[in-house]
């Protein structure tokens, strides 16, 4: 005997299907869906698929891994048509009376989520068909019953579970993609995919500090390294493979979340033992057991756990990832499971390797490589000390974008100890600034439109750089780090810059033009000056105009190319 209210589903769904256009060709996500042998259908714009094994929420909410190439999750309920579709696919299955689907609560359940194995707030439920005057909330994670709609309940019961698979989550299959499909959580593994790489929680750790990057076994074909956990999707899916690990412990609910993870960052600081400032929040770094390092975004709001980091009284130069007491980073060195990542191999320049392997903070861009030098000295000193690479030389911070580049690049903004400033090639000389260079030849700088921070220049003969990337002025006889630039020779000219015809730079950004000089020289001699960051050079009469900026303000010139950099 059919209910009023499947009797009305099921109208919605015949007039949904009225207006589905039946003319176009499959898709490849329908085409890999009418191949699973599982119960299935392609409705709307997602393939649907339903799992009659039974396992606990946690588990059924990462085991989503039927389709490559779609990001699976179990199902978001949307619309009354859905109710249909589902209420179909249970009773082709077996008449199931109950199956898990992807729509959670957390803290006091104010808001109820679609969730992924990635995602957690990021948008919420905007349909939940929920029998408030028959069911009770029983807990956070939700399940579908037909003729009860969804019931809230505790997410260590036991039932099947819907996966789908959307058209707007496809993306190109990788490598490490398929690897992870081929893991079984018969070895003892769990697994997910997510973001270009595949996370495995072998539940082992590291043995020591002096092994700890070549804690995660190598894979044939795959960068193999301690999980980079960095971004709220990467750390929702640490969450939820602890969670994961919970069901298999079999631990009670409230216990769900207490586990940590040990992952791929370290503390690099500047000196042994405990006298450095950068202790507690600064010199955080993704490692890899190759070397390479990127600086760690620690002011993200979801990254520290309350109270984290606490090291100023001994060497904690490691950081997990835990639940226990909160989601977040905990400094220490004491080692956890490990959260192992699997990913494509790098694609390298020529410039990045050497350079992301410097025992040194380092960051590559504008076809460079920069350091930090952390030995602090006077700028005369450091004039001559910009020897790692080839084509060494204090960095010139000449303009804004490269000032934020500077900050987010190889520091993270806030990586940099803000009593850490760093000198740049900026010098006065009897009121004018100079671009100094290591054979104590200097040109000059146009101060007026240099990235000064606020306030500045006031008093100094040295212009330093400070966490923001902006200049401060400071002096020459101050003992600091300093900040070097490494230009890659490799690359040719015409490779960095892309011409723009009859067109030059417009009064306002032009520094200066020359005449009866080769366009070779010409692009020297923009090297040569601090504040050239394009020119325009005409042909025909041999005039090199050199420009500031990255504004784009330019004039019509019929005898010029304008060659702006590649950023």
């Amino acid at each position: 005997m059919c209910s009023l209210k499947s009797t009305i589903l099921r109208c919605y769904l015949l007039l949904s299907l009225l207006t589905v256009s039946t003319s176009n060709a499959a898709t490849n996500l329908e085409v890999q869906c009418n191949k699973s042998s599982a119960v299935h259908t392609y409705w709307g714009t997602s393939c649907y698929i339903i799992h009659t094994e039974t396992n606990m929420y946690n588990t059924a909410k990462m085991s989503c891994n039927d389709i490559l190439g779609y990001s699976g999750h179990l199902v978001h309920i949307r619309s009354p048509p859905m109710l249909a579709v589902i209420e179909q696919l249970m009773s082709a299955a077996g008449g199931l009376g109950n199956i898990w689907i992807g729509t959670e609560c957390f803290g006091s359940c104010s808001q109820w989520y679609y969730t992924t194995p990635t995602r957690k707030y990021e948008e919420n439920a905007s349909y939940v068909p929920y029998n408030w005057a028959g069911n009770g909330v029983y807990g956070k994670s939700m399940i579908y019953q037909p003729y009860w709609w969804i019931t809230a309940v505790q997410p260590n019961a036991l039932y099947p579970f819907l996966c789908e698979y959307e058209e707007k989550y496809a993306h190109e299959v990788t490598t490490a993609e398929k690897y992870c499909s081929n893991i079984t959580t018969a070895a003892g593994t769990m697994f997910a995919y997510a973001e270009g790489s595949c996370f495995t929680a072998p539940l082992f750790g590291p043995s020591s500090q002096a092994t700890f990057r070549n804690t995660c076994p190598n894979v044939t074909g795959l960068i193999s390294r301690m999980a980079h956990l960095k971004t709220t999707g990467r750390r929702n899916l640490a969450q939820n493979l602890g969670r994961r690990y919970g069901e298999w412990k079999n631990k009670t609910v409230t216990d769900y979340d207490s586990w940590s993870w040990s992952s791929g960052i370290e503390q690099l600081k500047a000196c042994p033992a405990n006298t450095c400032s950068e202790e507690g929040g600064y010199s955080w770094f993704w490692t890899t057991p190759e070397g390479y390092k990127w600086p760690v975004s620690t002011q993200d709001s979801d990254f520290w756990l309350t109270g984290n980091p606490t090291d100023i009284t001994s060497e904690l130069n490691y950081a997990y990832y835990t639940g226990v007491g909160g989601f977040g980073f905990k400094d220490s060195n004491a080692f956890q499971f490990v959260i192992c990542e699997y990913r494509d191999p790098y694609t390298f320049s020529d410039i990045d390797k050497p350079c992301l392997l410097s025992p040194n903070p380092s960051a590559v861009g504008y076809k460079s490589c920069f350091t930090v030098n952390r030995n602090a000295t006077t700028f005369d000193n450091a004039q001559g000390r910009c020897t790692e690479f080839a084509n060494g030389h204090l960095a010139q911070i000449n303009s804004v974008q490269l000032a934020s580049f500077i900050s987010q690049a190889l520091w993270a903004k806030t990586g940099l100890p803000p009593s850490r400033p760093l000198f740049s090639g900026l010098r006065l000389y009897s009121s004018q600034w100079y671009w100094m260079y290591p054979d104590g030849t200097k040109s000059p700088a146009n101060s007026s439109y240099l990235p000064w921070n606020a306030g500045q220049p006031t008093a100094g003969d040295c212009a330093s750089v400070g966490q923001n990337g902006l200049l401060t002025v400071t002096s020459c006889t101050a003992n600091q780090w300093f900040i070097c630039r490494y230009e890659n020779t490799v690359t040719t000219f015409y490779d960095d810059y892309t011409g723009v015809g009859k067109v030059k730079g417009a009064p306002s950004t032009a520094i200066s033009e020359t005449s009866d000089l080769s366009m070779s020289d010409c692009y020297r001699l923009c090297k040569r000056s601090g504040d050239c960051t394009s020119f325009a050079y005409s042909l025909s009469n041999r005039i090199c105009q050199l420009i500031w900026g990255m504004s784009g303000a330019t004039v019509a010139a019929p005898e010029f190319i304008w060659f702006k950099l590649k950023w």
